[in-house]
Parts: C-alpha cells; structure tokens; sequence
C-alpha cells in the first residue's frame, strides 16, 4: 500500500490546522438602548420646552401657542435656531431680553423646537374695514412708551412685563387707589427697593406708569 499522502490532502489538513489555531477575534459589543449623545449636541425636549415657554413669561406677548399677541407669532417659526437665539439674547426693550443664567441655551433650544411644531390655524379673509381709527393708534404708541419705561426702569423683572405679577413682586396691572397713595406706598420700601427712590424714577414717571398700570396691563388679546 502506498503510504505517501497525496499533496492535496496535505494542502487542506494544513489549512485546517491553521485555523484552529489563530486567535478568535472579538465579538462585537451589544446593541444599547440609548443612543450616545455626541458632545454639544442638543436633544429638544418638546415638553421642557413649552414649560419654559410659560415660565419665561413668554405667552405674555406670543400668546400660550405662540399664535402671537403683543408679540408677533413665532407658532412654524421660519427663524434659523442661530437667529432665534440671538433675538432672545440681544432683544431691546419693550421686549425683554435673557441672559443664558436667566435661560439656559439647552431651554431656548428647547423653546424653539416646541415653537416650531405649534400650527398656526388657517388664515380666513376678512372684510376690508377701512383705515385703523387714530384713537386705536395713539392708545397703542402711549402702550409702547409706557412699556418701554416699566422695562428700563427693571420694573418687569420683579413685578413681570406686564405688570402681571411674579415670585419677587405683586401684580399691579389694574391699580385702583389714587396715584398719590400708590407713589407714597412705593417710596416707603425704597430703602429695601432702590428702584423705588426718587433717584431711580421720578415722580413725573411714575405717574405715566400709573395711568398704563390703572389700564390694566394685561390685555386679554395677549393670551388669545
């Protein structure tokens, strides 16, 4: 019997024995639930973003769906996020601006995502009513200027934009008392409150706040 083994039958045992012995490689690791989040990069939170929508007072102006007020819609908001920050950040007064202490860039992200999922309702054509009356015009250019003293005077970030109320100051939208008392009343906390000193507004200011307080601040379209 010839016992010389044939060179094929060598060539394959070789190959066998040489995967045998090679180093396994290793097994890829298991799928994870959570996807990683990469460095900088924003997750929105629609929920997150409509609490500090409301938080921020926002409504206010923009309405409780940013379907607009005061305050233009921002509802399918076509602002980039870059220029939307950069609205809320460098806003000049009536509006109010926000620092990233005062709100974050992680809630303003969040803020812009939720604006941009609220639908503004179909637009329905109204009849042509003619010119706006100048009473209507000149009632809403003295809101303007009083709105403008209330937010450089830093009035609004105790008592809020609109006179509404906040954590650090009552609401004084629809003051009744007369002016006098209301002014006797402010300066006697001005030792705790330099807002209120003479020295911060005067007297003369005061009472033109006090005519747009008296008003009521908070219009009701503001919310619709």
């Amino acid at each position: 019997m010839n016992r010389t083994m044939h060179p094929v039958i060598i060539l394959i045992l070789s190959l066998v024995i040489a995967a045998c012995t090679e180093t396994p490689a290793p097994a890829p690791p298991p799928p994870t639930d959570t996807p990683t989040q990469a460095a900088g990069v924003y997750i929105p939170n629609l929920e997150k973003g409509q609490a500090a929508w409301n938080e921020a007072q926002c409504s206010a102006c923009h309405g409780p769906l940013a379907l607009g007020g005061i305050g233009p819609q921002l509802a399918s908001t076509q602002l980039t996020y870059d220029q939307f920050v950069h609205v809320v950040r460098t806003a000049i007064p009536p509006k109010p601006a926000y620092s990233v202490e005062q709100l974050p860039d992680q809630a303003v992200f969040d803020i812009y995502a939720w604006v941009r999922t609220q639908v503004p309702p179909p637009q329905v054509a109204m009849p042509n009513v003619g010119p706006v009356p100048a009473a209507e015009e000149t009632a809403s250019l003295e809101d303007m200027r009083s709105m403008t003293i209330w937010t450089c005077r830093s009035c609004d970030s105790c008592h809020g934009v609109f006179a509404q109320g906040g954590p650090d100051g009552p609401m004084l939208a629809g003051i009744n008392d007369p002016v006098d008392e209301e002014l006797a009343r402010m300066r006697q906390t001005a030792d705790k409150i330099p807002e209120h000193s003479a020295t911060h507004i005067s007297d003369e200011i005061f009472k033109k706040l006090y005519e747009w307080l008296k008003m009521g601040c908070v219009r009701d379209e503001c919310y619709q």
